[in-house]
């Protein structure tokens, strides 16, 4: 007698289907594994080409400093500019230095924002990297090597390089230190009111402080820290430091949002002229609380700068970086720009500065009546980039040029006054406009230039 299923003796044929909870976890690992081989070879394709993004990771939450970037790591840059970006293992743009001050060498430590860390050209093209060619070379024959460390990252305020001073770079015991201030933005960036960089400390002028500041370390408690360093946090920042397929993902949102951005409307009126990053409010008197406070904070951190790096032995220089406005090469259109915002020239807050260096006996690099002088007598744009605005942004390869010459001048008479004469530095001071104490200070007679045009711009 055949059973219920058509087979003999009574029993039952058994079911080797596979059940549908069974085909799904088939399916599912399948997917995960052609997913898992896709984004390997996606990371294998992309690293083959070369391709990563510094800005996807370069602004790993520091405790002291607000952000530093990682330690030893490579990326490229090129949205503005091309350069591949290779850190140390502090995390700043430059190679390892021990310690310990070698026998018979020289240092020179400079700190800043993007304007130093220079992700837009190449490292050897780095002012900072021009400066110790010429002092290690035939322009300034010093007895001693001349060793220089970098501590600059871009987006540092004043209050942060003040503090990567104070916790990274006395610790190799520089005996020069050039804190350079971008003009364009460092004075926004020393108020909160003015800022909006939600992981950045503040330094504030305290009456009672011994240095006259007191930090602010509020970021700290702020949404964006706490966020940055969760769990989830860390595990995206390792996500970005480690996959190329990330960065894409980064650099591409950031493309997208660079071709939606217009520029904002100047406080001055929708019609006045901007220049990207730049708050034309730095070219006049401030006339609002937040810039008086800003313009205080300002002055209280160079004169701590000044003030700590001489206790610690070393000497203190102040390089001012002026905008692309204030150094173009057309007089003219220079001439325009204060016309549309108001004022009657650009040159206000190197004045400014000029006189706050003089009362606390500060040697400035005034790079904005060097390179004013310079790109109106070459006819050189020495800021900005193929496929960007002309003569705006960042320095390129010949600003950076003038700069690294310029600071050089100043610095090799520092370090060895005497020995100009016999050493070639002369000429090299000569064509950088040194005058003395300072380079382009007063607008100085060996730049051409003359008091009643702080900018090398007539009025």
């Amino acid at each position: 007698m055949r059973g219920p299923s058509g087979g003999g003796g009574g029993s039952r044929e058994r079911d080797v289907r596979p059940r549908p909870k069974r085909r799904w976890s088939v399916a599912l690992g399948l997917l995960l594994g052609g997913l898992a081989l896709a984004l390997l070879l996606g990371e294998l394709l992309l690293r083959a080409l070369d391709q990563s993004y510094y800005w996807a990771l370069a602004k790993r939450p520091d405790a002291e400093l607000g952000w530093r970037p990682p330690a030893d790591i490579a990326a490229w840059q090129r949205f503005e500019g091309a350069a591949l970006v290779v850190t140390n293992g502090l995390g700043f743009r430059d190679r390892d230095h021990a310690l310990a001050k070698p026998p018979g060498t020289v240092r020179v430590a400079v700190l800043g924002d993007s304007f130093t860390e220079a992700v837009q050209v190449p490292l050897g093209d780095t002012w900072w990297r021009v400066m110790a060619r010429w002092l290690n070379g035939d322009g300034c024959a010093l007895p001693a090597h001349v060793e220089v460390l970098s501590f600059a990252v871009s987006g540092y305020s004043t209050a942060q390089s003040l503090l990567a001073w104070r916790t990274q770079a006395c610790r190799f015991a520089p005996d020069v230190v050039i804190l350079a201030f971008f003009i364009g933005n460092d004075l926004t960036e020393n108020e909160p009111a003015l800022d909006a960089e939600p992981l950045r400390p503040y330094l504030v002028p305290a009456a009672g402080s011994a240095s006259g500041l007191v930090l602010d370390d509020g970021f700290r408690r702020g949404r964006a820290y706490r966020a940055a360093t969760s769990a989830f946090g860390r595990a995206r920042q390792w996500v970005l430091e480690h996959s190329r397929i990330a960065q894409l993902l980064v650099q591409a949102r950031d493309a997208m949002r660079l071709r939606a951005r217009t520029p904002s409307p100047s406080g001055r009126g929708a019609r006045a002229p901007q220049e990207p990053g730049v708050d034309n409010a730095i070219y006049a008197a401030p006339d609002t609380a937040a810039w008086r406070r800003a313009w205080q904070a300002t002055e209280a951190m160079l004169a701590a700068f000044a003030d700590e790096t001489r206790t610690a032995g070393a000497r203190p220089v102040l390089m001012l970086i002026g905008t692309g406005a204030q150094v173009h090469p057309n007089a003219a259109a220079s001439a325009r720009f204060a016309a549309a915002i108001g004022v009657a020239d650009l040159g206000y807050p190197v004045r400014r500065l000029l006189a706050a260096a003089e009362r606390i006996d500060l040697p400035v690099i005034n790079l904005p009546a060097v390179m004013a002088e310079r790109a109106e007598r070459d006819g050189a744009l020495l800021h900005g980039f193929l496929g960007g605005r002309p003569g705006f942004g960042h320095w390129n390869a010949a600003g950076h040029e003038v700069a690294g010459e310029t600071a050089a001048a100043l610095v090799c008479t520092m370090l060895e006054p005497e020995v100009p004469d016999r050493t070639g530095s002369t000429d090299l001071i000569q064509r950088t406009g040194y005058t003395g104490r300072r380079v382009g200070a007063g607008m100085g007679d060996a730049a051409g230039l003359r008091d009643e045009r702080p900018m090398g711009r007539v009025r």
